[in-house]
């Protein structure tokens, strides 16, 4: 700061001239004959109006010269196209370690989109205390741009709150549009800079005529503006070299409670050798619940392997369910996208597991799991004992026969001393408890295979003989059985000699079937069947309640008889040669049969509902691909017939419904009315028209989209049925689309294009940056701002303000005014 003077006429020899004659007109004319006292009073007020006088002639003025940067504006260009989603590959954000989102469940380390927005807070906090004359806009680009903040550089930290609501959902990237954007915001205010981060992935193709990044890149140089690149996600270099992937995962499963699936997908591993991938299996139902059902380790032993995973999971509580299997991402893992795989589960209630026990491997067993594997809601376990392994009976069954392990117990052609007095003691109990039990005939069964002394005896609605029993793990001397006329084989003990003619004796669930004779439909339609070969004989049926025999041969001679025990129900069958129904071709009756026998002891006979069946040909496909779906009503004659409206949505992850087009046809089958309605969900949405008596919530927002373009994401199909106006049926599938655009196909960054589009503004001060240098960045912004500084003057002079001027002016006329008065009160005027 220094002084400095502006005299009147820009004169100094003129202000120096009357500086000399007010201070000879101060002295010279001076009143006489008044005392010392006075005469000094009104020099002194003199003196005072000759200062003021004397300010008002030279202007003093106090100059101070400052160094400041002029206005101007950084610029700042996030990326939010949808590579940002992908993985970041930098290891300094931390533990990777694996968590499970509510939305999707997405197991991995950081996405770029992360990454970015660590950068940008990083950057903010730094640059808001640069200087006061700094401005900051925000722009948001994929195939387009879009500024969202302006405002200074101290205001910057906390107007990033905005980007909460904005996300990565651009299906291209076009590096020059920010640049562009920011140019053409500088006609105004000067630039201070532009500041891209991106991953560097320019995926829009070039149009003819347009303007690509490296010649935008050049505009901004000519211009001398700097551009300083911050390069999200992992280098070129890194891509690949280390990745695991989950695939080949089933898209659907359909369980029942309680039931044990087996969950089989692959492990894909590169540049994992010896190294442990934690997997975990995550069940997240539809109120978004997460509950962990298995976890397992894999250590791939070479550097490029692929390991087959079979993993066994219990069925929760009945609906609809999202099963996940991800992998945790190691350190160095640069592609985290494929390391999790989803499937559909649609868990119903009743599911039956079933114990096979059987010791003669027969055509019986065969055909027998045969029929109830058709079923997915019973689940076969099969133990075969063999009889030449008797030497080490009894076998164990310790882990099989624990209390709530299975719902049915079915016994075959099995002696008794195999499964020993403990384990059938295990049985008897487990049955009282609530386990149903299922007993075939054979040649061991019952009678010879010495269950007359066994904890069975109770358990079973029919006597036995106990003086029939045979030696366990020997076979039967037929030169002892009883011969029969002609070449018919030898009776065995306890058995009896076919053909065996079934019929029924009442009407019951395991009994009932639709077969009918053509020219006899009201005879019995088991006397039909082919006849059995040969069946047990029993001695006796037990009086006691809820013992009925439900079929029987021409003689009376019981052969299929139910009852219960404790809280068990139990079955038991004379006979073992059912699969000869399926060999002369009445499968569906052989299947019907079991299916019925198995719900009846599961106590939970079929009924028909009427509710609609909802399939999709996919349920996980990408936004290149289709999927067909099917909504199918059945309902019997006499019931309400299934005519209506129908109507189809698709309910978006984002909220948004979309109605889609449906075809109907009618048919008549079995007795039953069959209607079908299918439709498409294509690569590209086609609106469709709402039924007339849809619900209104159900009308398309087709009106607020730029495109028919089917989002990525998780979705949910509901087909609806209005029967006549008077009731609605309705069912929903969730399903997945996968977006395959380019911005997710190329996993790595290009940094490469970065560091050019930088290097072309060199000269101006551009430089391209990691995300870990954001310190470096903030001190290249900071001294490209001082090298904008320029010098600042600023001047303070008397008179120039309404404040020194009417104060010089009070203090002149004051003192002038006070000397006249002193004067004429002491008589001197």
């Amino acid at each position: 700061m220094r002084l400095s003077y502006d005299p009147l006429y820009d004169s100094g020899m003129i202000g120096v001239v009357v500086t000399l004659l007010v201070i000879a007109l101060l002295f010279l004319i001076t009143p006489r004959g008044v005392s010392r006292t006075r005469r000094a009073i009104l020099l002194g007020l003199r003196g005072i109006a000759a200062i003021a006088l004397l300010l008002v002639l030279l202007r003093p003025s106090l100059v101070r010269t400052d160094n400041r940067p002029a206005a101007a504006t950084l610029a700042i260009a996030i990326d939010t196209s949808r590579s940002m989603t992908l993985a970041s590959g930098d290891q300094s954000a931390g533990d990777s370690s694996q968590t499970v989102s509510s939305e999707v469940g997405i197991a991995g380390a950081e996405n770029r989109w992360q990454q970015q927005q660590r950068v940008l807070a990083a950057l903010a906090d730094r640059i808001a205390s640069l200087d006061d004359h700094l401005n900051v806009t925000l722009y948001r680009y994929d195939a387009q741009s879009e500024r969202l903040i302006s405002g200074p550089a101290g205001d910057f930290p906390a107007s990033l709150i905005a980007l909460k609501s904005i996300g990565p959902d651009g299906m291209l990237t076009d590096l020059s549009a920010p640049l562009e954007a920011a140019v053409a915001a500088s006609r105004g205010t000067p630039l201070a800079g532009i500041t891209l981060l991106s991953d560097g992935t320019q995926t829009l193709q070039s149009q003819p005529g347009a303007a690509d990044p490296l010649s935008t890149a050049r505009l901004v140089a000519a211009i001398g503006v700097p551009l300083w690149t911050v390069s999200l996600g992992p280098p070129a270099t890194m891509s690949r070299l280390q990745d695991v992937a989950v695939q080949t995962l089933p898209e659907t499963y359909r369980m029942f409670t309680g039931n044990e699936t087996e969950i089989n997908f692959e492990v894909q591993t590169l540049g994992y050798e010896n190294t442990p991938i934690e997997l975990s299996v995550v069940w997240v139902s539809a109120d978004q619940t997460q509950k962990v059902a298995a976890t397992r380790t894999v250590t791939p032993s070479q550097n490029t392997q692929t390991q087959a995973m079979s993993i066994p999971v219990l069925a929760p509580e009945p609906g609809q369910y999202r099963l996940i299997v991800s992998a945790r991402s190691p350190a160095g893992e640069t592609d985290t996208a494929n390391d999790q795989q989803l499937a559909f589960v649609d868990v119903r209630a009743g599911g039956g597991r079933v114990l096979y026990l059987e010791g003669t491997p027969r055509m019986e067993q065969m055909y027998l799991r045969k029929a109830l594997g058709r079923f997915p809601d019973l689940e076969i376990t099969y133990r075969w004992i063999p009889r030449d392994t008797s030497s080490r009976w009894p076998a164990s069954l310790d882990d099989d026969l624990q209390t709530g392990r299975y719902d049915v117990i079915v016994l075959g052609d099995l002696h008794s001393a195999a499964l020993g007095k403990t384990q059938l003691d295990r049985i008897a109990d487990l049955v009282g408890a609530g386990t149903a039990l299922l007993t075939l005939g054979g040649e061991r069964a019952y009678d010879p295979g010495g269950y007359a002394d066994s904890a069975l005896a109770n358990v079973l609605p029919v006597k036995m003989n106990a003086a029939l029993a045979q030696p366990p793990g020997i076979e039967v001397n037929l030169a002892t059985a009883p011969q029969l006329p002609g070449d018919a084989p030898p009776i065995l003990p306890g058995q009896m000699a076919g053909p065996i003619v079934l019929q029924t004796t009442r009407s019951h669930p395991i009994t009932k079937t639709n077969r009918r004779e053509a020219n006899r439909p009201e005879a019995d339609p088991w006397k039909s069947l082919l006849p059995m070969p040969g069946a047990n004989r029993f001695i006796g049926v037990k009086a006691a309640p809820g013992v009925q025999v439900l079929l029987e041969d021409e003689q009376a001679q019981p052969m299929m008889v139910v009852g219960e025990y404790g809280e068990g129900r139990v079955a038991t069958l004379a006979f073992d040669s059912t699969w000869i129904w399926w060999r002369g071709g009445e499968s569906e009756f052989h299947r019907r049969f079991w299916r019925q026998l198995m719900l009846w002891l599961l106590s939970r006979e079929e009924t028909e509902t009427g509710e609609l069946e909802l399939t999709m040909t996919r349920r996980r496909f990408t936004t290149s691909e289709s999927s067909t779906f099917s909504a199918i009503r059945t309902v019997g004659e006499s019931g309400t017939q299934p005519t209506g409206e129908w109507s189809a949505i698709v309910k978006l992850e984002s909220g948004e419904r979309r109605v889609l087009n449906l075809s109907t046809a009618t048919q008549t089958s079995g007795g039953q009315r069959i209607t079908e309605a299918t439709g498409e969900i294509s690569q590209s949405w086609q609106p469709g028209i709402a039924a007339s008596t849809a619900n209104a919530d159900a009308e398309t927002s087709s009106n607020n989209t730029e495109s028919n373009r089917w989002p990525a994401g998780l979705h949910r199909l509901q087909v609806q049925l209005d029967v006549d106006g008077r009731a609605k049926v309705s069912a929903e599938l969730p399903f997945q689309i996968i977006d395959d655009t380019r911005e997710l196909s190329a996993s790595s960054a290009d940094h490469a294009m970065l560091e050019r589009l930088a290097l072309m503004t060199e000269a101006a001060g551009g430089e391209s940056f990691r995300a870990d240098q954001i310190d470096e960045l903030v001190e290249r912004i900071s001294t490209q701002r001082r090298r904008a500084e320029q010098a600042v003057i600023e001047k303070w002079r008397v008179g120039d303000g309404p404040t020194s001027g009417w104060l010089v002016f009070a203090l002149f006329a004051g003192c002038l005014s006070c000397e006249w008065t002193l004067r004429r009160r002491w008589g001197l005027a």
